[in-house]
């Protein structure tokens, strides 16, 4: 049975299954770099099955008007079972219980299937989203 446990976890337990997704490959950061950034975070969750973790979300609010999603993760051999679903209804949770107006969602392409299916839709292309890249 999968249990979900709203903090942040050890970097120890993080690391590995940020590392499974294959995006350091690109951001090369060390673990103590990760810490720092999911301990930023103001709303997070955490899947864990027997004790390891599984799965993780979390989102960056100002707890008023936005919250963005970000880093929904779940090792590979348990995707496909609920638990990504489970993370983001809990994330999304969390923000309407503080009061967040806005959630929005930073997912890779070809994710919008899944997130459809949360809720979530493409802005409109009237109202793109853009962003900074640090080079």
């Amino acid at each position: 049975m999968i249990e979900y446990i709203n903090e942040i976890p050890k970097i120890d337990e993080y690391f590995p299954l940020f590392e499974s997704t294959g995006w350091n490959s690109t951001y090369k950061m060390a673990p103590a770099q990760i810490e720092r950034a999911i301990s930023h975070s103001s709303f997070a969750v955490s899947a864990y099955d027997s004790g390891r973790i599984v799965g993780f979300a979390r989102a960056v609010s100002d707890h008023v008007l936005y919250a963005t999603i970000y880093d929904v993760v779940v090792y590979p051999e348990y995707q496909k079972a609920g638990i990504g679903a489970a993370l983001v209804e809990n994330i999304v949770a969390q923000c309407k219980a503080a009061g967040v107006f806005t959630v929005h969602l930073f997912a890779a392409d070809g994710t919008e299937p899944f997130y459809n299916k949360l809720g979530f839709q493409a802005r409109p292309a009237n109202m793109p989203g853009m962003r900074y890249e640090h080079t």
